[in-house]
């Protein structure tokens, strides 16, 4: 049984994406994979047993017959950092989780991934970095940068320093979120500079819009807000932000496809710019995926209605529109299990860009004949 440990250079750069990608190409060739998240920070409260989210994302989408709790062995809640540096001898048991449950979660495998929390140091605060909970299971770590050339080379060997100060081997790396217009120039370059640092790359990967787009639901969870209407729409894509505090014709000039426009909720004109908007995209050239309506105000009855009728998502934060703005604007947007088309780009995107027959020769399990 062979384990790889899914490490990026830091956050947002691919670590789920990855590991989702790599399991699902795993199973497509033949090989009994499995999935654990040593040490989970995001977590789901589930018959009582606290599990990461991108353990259950596994569970759900892969319907994997393990436990939560193997999967997600070490959950790391707020303020557990100041308990655990006040009192380390209460937490010595953490290896020992860990360890138990990559054997739980080995059992009848040939391969188990092992995805990472952040960066090789992330978790050295509680004695359990990344680098060295690769080590701590025998795990080989794959590397995720961030598509570019010299930043992504200085980070990648940043954390290749750290996991060979622990004593982890690199399986490879990969390279994600290259661009398009740059993609041949980057993997040529970058490709030749790893080989010449004796890593190994396994894959670019070309940026792919629609995975870092957040859908209605996320939004609402991020500003906290109420649904008013809408509910059956919630997981459309947002791919343009519009703040309506200007005149409606202005606001006429920046809708865009999948749309979500944020106004006061006494902006009773821009809302029904909005509902005009709706029932006038009969060529879907726009679409509004959402409508976030903002301060103590709400339009009348009448409004509501009609915004009802459309079927468009409609949420409400008390908050003034600049605060909630700025919280959509800094979303980290992660992978959910409702998100199909997403999953189903990741799986496509592994396929066709990871070199499998490198990836199965450096974890050193046979190459399987397809």
């Amino acid at each position: 049984m062979k384990a790889i440990f899914i490490a990026a250079t830091g956050q947002d750069v691919g670590k789920t994406t990855t590991s989702i990608g790599l399991f699902h190409l795993f199973q497509n060739m033949g090989i009994k994979t499995g999935f654990m998240k040593p040490v989970g920070q995001s977590f789901v409260e589930i018959d009582e047993i606290q599990a990461d989210k991108d353990a259950l994302l596994f569970k759900v989408v892969f319907d994997m017959p393990d436990e939560l709790k193997w999967m997600s062995p070490v959950i790391i809640p707020p303020g557990f950092t100041s308990e655990y540096i006040n009192n380390r001898e209460k937490y010595g048991h953490l290896e020992r989780d860990i360890v138990t449950a990559f054997r739980q979660i080995s059992q009848d495998k040939d391969v188990v991934i092992a995805e990472g929390t952040g960066h090789a140091g992330v978790g050295s605060v509680i004695g359990l970095s990344n680098a060295k909970v690769a080590k701590l299971i025998g795990a080989s770590a794959v590397i995720v940068g961030q598509g570019g050339i010299g930043n992504s080379i200085d980070q990648i060997m940043l954390n290749v320093a750290m996991f060979e100060r622990e004593g982890a081997e690199i399986c490879g790396v990969v390279v994600n979120k290259v661009k398009e217009s740059k993609y041949e120039k980057i993997k040529h370059i970058v490709s030749e500079d790893l080989v010449y640092k004796n890593l190994c790359p396994l894959g670019f990967l070309p940026y792919q819009p629609l995975l870092s787009l957040p859908h209605i639901y996320q939004i609402k969870k991020r500003v906290g807000a109420d649904v008013l209407s809408g509910e059956k729409n919630m997981h459309d894509f947002v791919e343009n932000v519009i703040i309506a505090d200007m005149a409606p014709h202005n606001m006429l000039d920046n809708i865009k496809n999948h749309s979500l426009v944020i106004t006061p909720g006494d902006r009773v004109d821009n809302i029904l710019v909005t509902i005009s908007c709706y029932f006038l995209e009969q060529n879907r050239q726009t679409k509004i995926s959402g409508l976030l309506l903002t301060g103590n105000a709400l339009p009348n009855e009448s409004i509501l209605k009609l915004l009802k009728n459309t079927g468009i998502p409609v949420l409400h934060c008390p908050d003034d529109s600049y605060t909630v703005a700025s919280k959509v604007f800094s979303l980290t947007v992660k992978t959910q299990t409702s998100d199909l088309s997403k999953l189903e780009i990741i799986k496509s995107l592994y396929a066709e860009y990871i070199d499998k027959q490198k990836l199965c020769e450096q974890i050193g399990i046979p190459v399987p004949v397809l």
